[in-house]
């Protein structure tokens, strides 16, 4: 009798045990979520860790531009912020349709094809959401253009395998007074 008793215990035990990592493990995965703000480039956003962060310059139909990009990667999923500036050069072009050549450009850079779009407005700038595909991935993006910089809001995961934090991060874009320039 006491062996059983004491075997009830132990199992309590160790499913409260069980239990209690399984919060401790939760609210770590909730810890790594963090709100970095970019005051050089306008905004700021949650990322699942530090972003790292790359230049590169870009070829484009108005000449070349120096791209910025955020980037975590974060299990098999990329969480991805790019901000081009394109200056004068974008004075006078119709806003939707660089968001277009954004897109056009975005889907050809991963050999994706377009499953969904819609235009929206950003407050008073305008927007361009889509999902995409290609043979392993699929992404989800926001492209905004505000004022002369475009910004490219991207999550990245395995076809099948959506992030459970995608919407989490594509709606915690925010802009924020730019510093510095």
């Amino acid at each position: 009798m006491i062996h059983a008793v004491r075997n009830v215990l132990l199992r309590r035990f160790a499913l409260g045990l069980a239990a209690l990592c399984f919060v401790f493990a939760l609210s770590a995965q909730a810890q790594e979520w963090k709100t970095y703000s970019f005051p050089s480039d306008g905004f700021r956003a949650s990322f699942p860790g530090d972003p790292q962060v790359q230049k590169t310059n870009v070829p484009t139909d108005a000449g070349t531009f120096e791209l910025r990009a955020y980037l975590v990667e974060a299990s098999t999923s990329a969480f991805y912020i790019g901000i081009c500036d394109y200056g004068d050069r974008a004075n006078g072009r119709d806003r939707d349709t660089m968001l277009q050549g954004a897109k056009e450009g975005a889907l050809k850079n991963v050999n994706a094809h377009i499953v969904s779009e819609n235009r929206f407005m950003f407050g008073v700038y305008h927007g361009l959401g889509f999902e995409s595909e290609n043979d392993s991935y699929h992404f989800s993006a926001r492209l905004y253009m505000v004022g002369n910089t475009l910004y490219q809001v991207l999550v990245a995961s395995p076809i099948g395998s959506e992030h459970p934090n995608k919407s989490l991060f594509l709606d915690s874009f925010q802009l924020i007074p730019r510093v510095g320039n």
